[in-house]
């Protein structure tokens, strides 16, 4: 993989695991009156903390990731496809409970959490944000691919990456270091309440597909001896 076909991997993977809750968190820290420099130092140890943790993966588990056939791993025999049919289970399930969840909270009215004043809170947050992100899939095909790229283009990977996932937090560290953060924090606030529900829609959507081909998928080597995506 040259240069322009890495950067699109990264660009690629870094907006497959956009997320913006974490700005959220931050915009609303910023509403209740925490100073500016523990959101500037949360948000850097964040942002920071992202590409640290990615490139340390890179440098211990990518070669091995890399290395290792996952194709044929997973579309071999009958535990393949068993496997797979809990996973369609599984994750079937977690699509009920979404819709389920989200039909409850429409009828019921919820009052909202007030946004935390505790500056520490901030930099607990952000460590927690750093080591979840590896359950990221588009975190980890970046750690696999980033394996065999020379170290200065893993390094500038790794920070494009963070900055790029987490674009709606890093506009928001820019225009906190200028003193123009607070229209900022109200329209992207605004603006995600009113897109979250449509957003959590999809993704559930998308969740109850994934299970109902990997059903199909599995059902067909159980029944035929060929799965059906092959």
């Amino acid at each position: 993989m040259n240069a322009l076909q890495y950067a699109g991997t990264v660009f690629a993977t870094a907006l497959g695991g956009f997320d913006p809750v974490p700005m959220i968190i931050m915009a609303a820290a910023l509403g209740a009156g925490v100073r500016r420099r523990h959101i500037l130092r949360s948000s850097t140890l964040l942002l920071a903390g992202t590409a640290a943790w990615g490139l340390a993966l890179t440098l211990l588990a990518g070669p091995v990731l890399r290395s290792v056939d996952w194709w044929a791993l997973v579309r071999h025999g009958d535990v393949a496809a068993w496997v797979e049919l809990g996973l369609a289970v599984v994750i079937g399930g977690y699509a009920l409970w979404r819709l389920v969840s989200r039909r409850r909270s429409a009828t019921q009215e919820t009052p909202e959490k007030p946004a935390a004043t505790n500056p520490w809170a901030l930099y607990v947050t952000a460590v927690v944000f750093v080591g979840i992100v590896i359950f990221d899939p588009p975190f980890d095909i970046h750690v696999a691919v980033a394996a065999s790229q020379p170290l200065p283009r893993v390094v500038l990977g790794w920070v494009v990456w963070a900055l790029v996932s987490q674009l709606a937090l890093t506009l928001l560290v820019i225009l906190t270091l200028v003193g123009r953060q607070e229209r900022f924090s109200r329209v992207m606030r605004r603006a995600w309440t009113a897109v979250a529900p449509w957003v959590n829609l999809l993704v559930t959507a998308l969740l109850g597909l994934a299970a109902v081909l990997m059903v199909l998928d599995a059902a067909m080597y159980l029944v035929m001896g060929r799965f059906l995506i092959g």
